[in-house]
């Protein structure tokens, strides 16, 4: 990933009531998440990690124009859908966590997406 960039990577999500991790070595190899909104965000993994409605812990880094911010939350698993025969895509509700962090990164992502469409539309106005 370039310095620039805006993304949050996963690296602990635990059942909040057993203490199992759901996802093994989520430490050697982060999940990045797909997308998100103002609350909630999803993710691909391996199937049937947990219920619908299980409470998670989860660690991670919110990338903010490249500066690493950790990110702790509690969150619950509000969707889980096929998107193969052993991925799934998960969508987590979060419950608990550092607002101000999440609104800075989700207006961080949003700047830049506009930079992007500027930049295209100026390039196709060019041509």
């Amino acid at each position: 990933m370039t310095s620039n960039q805006n993304y949050l990577e996963i690296h602990c999500l635990q059942n909040l009531t057993t203490e199992f991790e759901l996802i093994k070595d989520l430490k050697a190899t982060p999940l990045e998440v797909l997308e998100f909104d103002d609350r909630s965000f999803a993710f691909q993994g391996p199937a049937k990690i947990c219920g619908i409605g299980t409470f998670i812990h989860l660690e991670g880094a919110l990338f903010i124009s490249g500066k690493k911010n950790d990110f702790l939350a509690t969150a619950k698993l509000v969707s889980s859908a096929p998107i193969g025969d052993k991925l799934f895509k998960y969508t987590l509700e979060l419950t608990r966590f550092d607002k101000p962090l999440w609104e800075s990164f989700r207006k961080s992502v949003e700047h830049s997406q506009i930079a992007t469409d500027t930049l295209f539309q100026s390039m196709r106005d060019h041509d």
